[in-house]
């Protein structure tokens, strides 16, 4: 073999590399959202106290505790917006983001949210998800923006100007792109970055500790960590003396259906009480939080 053979024999696997490192990198830069496709199949539950079976959404579904009544809502808060979203039918389980069965779980009820098929809808991925769908479908683009865990600023606004952001390991950069405006494609495309950067450590970062008296719908527990975890409150109740019990939503590892969870997993009732919720530990049914846990996100009320 001659030496040009033996240098075209060197570049051919090369220029291969290069061109799948480019196509790579393109595909990062321009993420297109692909919901997960349901291997629908149903799990026996145990008996629940409290639910409306039949109900399809979470107002309909899961009713207050004995001696409690749902706080009012703002017909466009946040709050009444989670107690609006569709629920699957009782007994199906979550899914993970190939579609496939984890079975019940500690899961009270899984909202028909779908998953990505990319696999970052994770725990706090589902909280930046619900709110930022709630934001989207109130044309508040302003408030789609979120500092990804190596401190840069992902924001909508610029986003749907034409800028898009590449990452590699730990930095990342905007780069200027052919593709611009508000259209779904373009926000899901803009969200699935931001899950796939973010994280409990970044959700943390950028909210402050709240005790549990000012809690609201929105706010959420967050230990920012490598996983961590997050857990969202999705809804209240309230008895005559004021006491109150909390309905709390999450998102795990690996990338699954965003459920609400049961109270300890083992009674099948799913309100915590404001009296658990306010101990030095917190113990949920699916993981440990602490005292100073419970967080909000300023920009998400504002």
């Amino acid at each position: 073999m001659n030496k040009a053979k033996r240098v075209l024999a060197l570049m051919i696997p090369l220029i291969l590399l290069i061109a799948c490192g480019i196509v790579l990198f393109i595909m990062r830069l321009f993420p297109v959202w692909r919901p997960a496709a349901l291997h629908e199949t149903t799990v026996k539950v145990k008996n629940r106290v409290g639910f409306f079976l039949s109900g399809s959404t979470q107002e309909r579904r899961i009713m207050p505790p004995f001696g409690y009544r749902r706080t009012d809502a703002d017909p466009d808060s946040f709050l009444a917006y989670m107690r609006g979203q569709e629920l699957l039918p009782d007994g199906n389980p979550v899914y993970d983001y190939h579609g496939n069965s984890l079975g019940i779980g500690n899961a009270a009820a899984v909202y028909a949210l779908p998953v990505g098929k990319d696999g970052t809808q994770q725990c706090a991925d589902s909280i930046i998800r619900v709110w930022s769908d709630y934001l989207y479908e109130r044309g508040e683009y302003d408030k789609l923006s979120y500092h990804l865990t190596n401190g840069m600023e992902c924001s909508f606004d610029k986003w749907k100007r034409g800028w898009h952001v590449a990452a590699f390991g730990d930095f990342s950069w905007w780069m200027p792109v052919p593709v611009w405006g508000t259209s779904e494609g373009n926000y899901r495309s803009w969200l699935m970055t931001v899950m796939r950067y973010a994280g409990t450590l970044s959700l943390e970062a950028e909210s402050e500790p709240i005790d549990i008296a000012d809690a609201q719908a929105g706010d959420f527990f967050c230990h920012g960590g490598s996983p961590g975890h997050a857990v969202l409150i999705v809804d209240e109740a309230v008895n005559a003396a004021g006491e109150r019990q909390f309905l709390l939503a999450q998102g795990f590892m690996p990338a699954q259906s965003f459920h609400i969870i049961e109270d300890h997993g083992t009674s099948g009732d799913p309100w915590y009480t404001e009296e658990e919720l306010s101990r030095e530990t917190i113990e949920l049914s699916s993981y440990t939080f602490h005292a100073g846990d419970l967080r909000r996100r300023a920009a998400w009320f504002e």
